[in-house]
């Protein structure tokens, strides 16, 4: 029987680095024509494609071809480490790794489910999660797990929740993440700063936060936000960016100060027009505005790219990003920088904690292969391997002192995120059509940091557009 080829529509062009891995993205009205147009045109490309192949992926050698998708290439090194290992355990099963830089990867994804044809197993984020399960696009693999006895007590058990639907699971930690302060040391040494071993903010007076953060503000006279005569409009160093960043910035002080996301998961309701997330979000804005401790949003876009690059540029002393930036900024700054816990709020120090995880594709052609993938990728080895590279936590807890010695060997003291995530945390709402509300969300908050909405009539406006795109798309 003659063999086909069915990789030509795998291949991506070289990806480029990923900046802010976990950052949700806000879908571009203008080029959705363009974007359907190239939807249909792919799956026309993949249906002739499965009709070659006879619907399946091709074998060779009497070996099984799995694929693995995935999006950061940063993060591929180490994860084809740990699939040479596997295939050396299953010589019967070739595994295909698949990259697509995060804002292609969904859009392909997508188009390769419509098709039938998507990867076996694809790396997962929890703003899609529930689009897809609800779909039925992902294997319910809680039967699989009981048969194999998989022991679940070695993952954190708020990553374990965050993939299950109705009892079930459709996922297991991959790896996480948490948020917290990176700093330069270089500039806390020129105001002659001591780090702080513990911050504190709230929504009246700012706390020993905004304190610290006016130190290391500065104007071209020398002079710093709590002094007579400095001038906000000649700043030269600011100390910290507020910005309207969800998984970065609000959501965190949201959760410190007592306020919720959504009704519950899988709701239909936001609640950012709760009066303790209007507190928080008008302490956000504050910080620009009253405190003048951070750059206007003008200046920042609202974009965590551009907040990395002031601070690898040195224009801000402090900023607040995910662990998944450890590794980028190693390579962007030239000057000493540390990392530090969130400041605490009223209702103690809350992380976001996020988690990505391995899903298997309901309609695989192999599924017990993808299981034996599936279940590696989940062990503590395999993790133990991917941690080892310093690029991100391991879901697998007895893994991740590999991950923070890889960086006390660069003189990084990672600790922080780690101390959060073993502290209160915080999920990312969930609701299957998230991004579209969350692009409601983002452009009326876009509005609040610039100042030409108040917060409260932002917020409310904003939870009435989001949960308008939810009840009508019967969520």
């Amino acid at each position: 029987m003659q063999s086909c080829t069915c990789n030509g529509l795998h291949r991506t062009a070289r990806a480029t680095q990923m900046r802010s891995r976990r950052s949700y993205p806000h879908p571009a009205q203008h080029s959705r024509t363009l974007q359907l147009f190239t939807l249909a045109l792919l799956s026309i490309l993949l249906l002739l494609a499965i009709s070659a192949c006879g619907g399946s992926q091709a074998q060779s050698g009497g070996k099984v071809n799995l694929t693995y998708a995935l999006w950061d290439s940063n993060e591929q090194v180490g994860y084809q480490k740990s699939i040479d290992v596997f295939e050396k355990q299953h010589p019967n099963i070739k595994v295909t790794i698949q990259q697509t830089d995060y804002d292609q990867y969904w859009q392909k994804l997508d188009t390769q489910i419509a098709a039938g044809a998507a990867p076996d197993i694809f790396w997962n984020d929890l703003t899609y999660f529930p689009h897809y399960v609800v779909q039925n696009q992902l294997m319910d693999v809680t039967p699989l797990m009981e048969k194999d006895k998989l022991d679940t007590s070695i993952y954190y058990p708020a990553l374990l929740k965050q993939y299950t639907y109705q009892g079930k699971y459709y996922g297991l930690p991959k790896d996480w993440d948490t948020i917290a302060i990176f700093y330069n040391k270089s500039l806390f040494q020129k105001q002659n700063i001591t780090v702080p071993k513990e911050l504190i903010w709230n929504p009246t007076d700012g706390g020993s936060f905004v304190k610290l953060a006016q130190q290391l503000t500065v104007d071209k006279s020398g002079l710093h936000p709590d002094q007579s005569g400095f001038n906000a409009g000649s700043t030269s160093q600011y100390g910290f960016i507020s910005a309207n960043l969800n998984q970065e910035i609000y959501w965190n002080y949201m959760a410190m100060n007592g306020g919720s996301f959504m009704d519950k998961p899988f709701g239909q309701h936001f609640l950012y027009n709760q009066p303790a997330n209007i507190q928080a979000l008008q302490y956000l804005v504050d910080l620009i505005s009253k405190w003048h401790v951070s750059p206007p949003a003008s200046e920042t876009n609202n974009s965590g790219d551009a907040m990395t690059q002031l601070f690898a540029r040195g224009k801000v002393a402090m900023i607040e990003t995910g662990s998944w930036n450890v590794s980028y900024l190693s390579k962007q700054v030239n000057f000493p920088f540390g990392i530090m816990e969130l400041p605490a709020g009223p209702k103690g120090r809350i992380s976001v904690l996020n988690g990505l995880a391995d899903s298997i594709y309901t309609k695989t052609a192999h599924p017990q292969e993808a299981w034996e993938l599936f279940k590696w990728l989940a062990s503590t080895q395999s993790q133990e391997i991917v941690a080892s590279n310093g690029i991100v936590w391991p879901g697998v807890k007895s893994a991740a002192p590999l991950f923070a010695a890889y960086w006390k060997k660069q003189n990084i003291d990672v600790s922080p995120f780690l101390n959060e995530a073993e502290g209160q945390t915080v999920s990312a709402p969930i609701t299957p059509v998230f991004n579209e509300a969350e692009s409601k969300i983002d452009d009326t908050f876009n509005q609040v940091w610039l100042g030409q909405l108040s917060v409260p009539q932002g917020t409310t406006k904003a939870v009435q557009d989001a949960d308008n795109v939810i009840q009508s798309n019967g969520s």
